[in-house]
């Protein structure tokens, strides 16, 4: 169980810095009854990054990818993700070379319209976030990856799976945290801007970041 959590805790940084979730948090705390809203939003992404790394890790188990002695074929998985997440950063890369120097990045719309969500719809852009986000999937996805390693009964797959779920998620709760303890809403403002005008270059780098790590195991999984 300590093997196998050692090397899904490299993947919790995909879930800790992107950027999108916690910035729609922040959205919702400066709005009307804001707290409410902000737990809805941070809950549901718990539950739902919990439900998708549980059925990652129990497909990758129906398959035959559990265990010490791996198939070849899960290896080849890895690497295929290193690959796209690789084809994905140098795409990132080309578009922030070829835009306008100096411009301001503009915020999707469903940012700005955060305010206004209703419940319902709050927990869909929580739920979208973890499976729409290639940063976020794929750090469930080589969390599962890594959590296959021992062969865990379901009842420790699952404790397993929350611990991680719970530090990943440590970005989402920190703005919710800070609202708690007082911080004003300058203070939350500032971290609206800082994370979105620097969305890019975390995004980027944790796309290579990933797609290294999954590379990684992918070639340490065919030559080994």
């Amino acid at each position: 169980m300590g093997e196998a959590f050692a090397d899904m805790l490299p993947y919790t940084l995909g879930l800790i810095v992107s950027p999108f979730p916690v910035v729609a948090v922040i959205a919702l705390l400066v709005s009307a009854n804001g707290r409410a809203k902000a737990l809805l939003f941070a809950l549901t992404w718990l539950v739902m990054s919990w439900v998708v790394l549980i059925a990652l890790i129990a497909l990758l188990g129906a398959l035959g990818g559990g265990g010490h002695a791996k198939p070849a074929w899960v290896a080849w998985v890895a690497l295929v993700i290193g690959v796209l997440l690789l084809a994905a950063a140098a795409v990132g890369i080309r578009r922030a070379v070829r835009r306008t120097d100096g411009a301001a990045p503009e915020p999707p719309r469903w940012i700005a319209a955060m305010d206004t969500m209703t419940p319902p719809k709050i927990v869909a852009v929580a739920a979208l976030l973890i499976v729409a986000n290639p940063v976020n999937l794929a750090s469930l996805a080589g969390g599962a990856l890594a959590a296959t390693r021992e062969p865990l009964p379901a009842g420790r797959q699952a404790v397993v799976a929350a611990v991680f779920v719970v530090i990943g998620s440590i970005g989402v709760l920190t703005p919710y945290a800070t609202a708690l303890g007082g911080g004003g809403q300058r203070r939350l403002a500032w971290m609206r801007g800082w994370l979105i005008r620097h969305n890019g270059a975390l995004t980027l780098l944790l796309i290579l970041v990933f797609a290294l790590l999954f590379l990684a195991k992918g070639l340490r999984g065919l030559l080994g």
